[in-house]
């Protein structure tokens, strides 16, 4: 804006003032020329910027989605996990679906990847709104449940697992999941301990013969 003035008033000098003999023309002049300049060039920095902040928005969002699935990935997890809140209780679900490995080389990789989107639209259209659904890596899946405990994380979860198993998958084996809860703060303090005990919790779950809800005992 300085360099601009600074032509604009040498410019006005040297060529645009010899013009005129009126100072009040020349006032008139100067003041019009000098807001319409400024008003273009202020115009176009913050066209640019808005451009670029959109640009920046999206790529956000682009590296935070798992682009098969449409859910949230590890990344934004990881994000996630460190903004909770302290002061409330919320549960965490760790999420595998049984025998995933048989899909895919049994079938192919397309049919594992279509289980894999089946799951994911089940799960998201099952949890409530205020809940957050994260492919973990590979057949896992994380959900987050703000303001959940135990026993409403279990019937949650519980019908994840009814609702996953209803779907049709003929002519391929049906589909089935194992599911492991934690809770904060029953199950510590520390998000890295809940999702510990969610994790043990899914061992559990599969130890037991897969297909069920898990829940982590102190």
């Amino acid at each position: 804006m300085l360099i601009i003035g600074l032509v604009y008033g040498l410019t006005y000098h040297f060529v645009i003032m010899p013009l005129f003999g009126n100072r009040l023309i020349d006032c008139i002049i100067q003041s019009v020329g000098f807001a319409l300049i400024n008003y273009f060039v202020v115009t176009g920095i913050y066209k640019k910027y808005n451009v670029l902040k959109k640009s920046n928005t999206l790529l956000q969002t682009t590296l935070q989605i798992d682009k098969l699935t449409g859910l949230f990935n590890r990344r934004s997890f990881d994000n996630h996990i460190k903004k909770l809140p302290l002061d409330d209780t919320y549960s965490i679900i760790f999420i595998d679906i049984d025998n995933f490995r048989n899909f895919n080389n049994n079938f192919g990789h397309q049919i594992g990847d279509s289980v894999l989107k089946r799951v994911s639209q089940t799960i998201k259209s099952t949890v409530r709104s205020n809940d957050s659904v994260y492919r973990y890596g590979g057949e896992e899946f994380v959900i987050i449940l703000n303001e959940c405990d135990k026993d409403n994380a279990f019937k949650i979860a519980e019908k994840i697992r009814l609702n996953i198993c209803e779907l049709n998958n003929s002519p391929f084996p049906v589909i089935t999941i194992s599911l492991g809860i934690g809770n904060y703060p029953e199950d510590g303090t520390e998000i890295d301990k809940i999702i510990e005990a969610s994790d043990k919790a899914l061992l559990a779950a599969k130890r037991l013969g897969k297909n069920q809800v898990s829940i982590c005992e102190k």
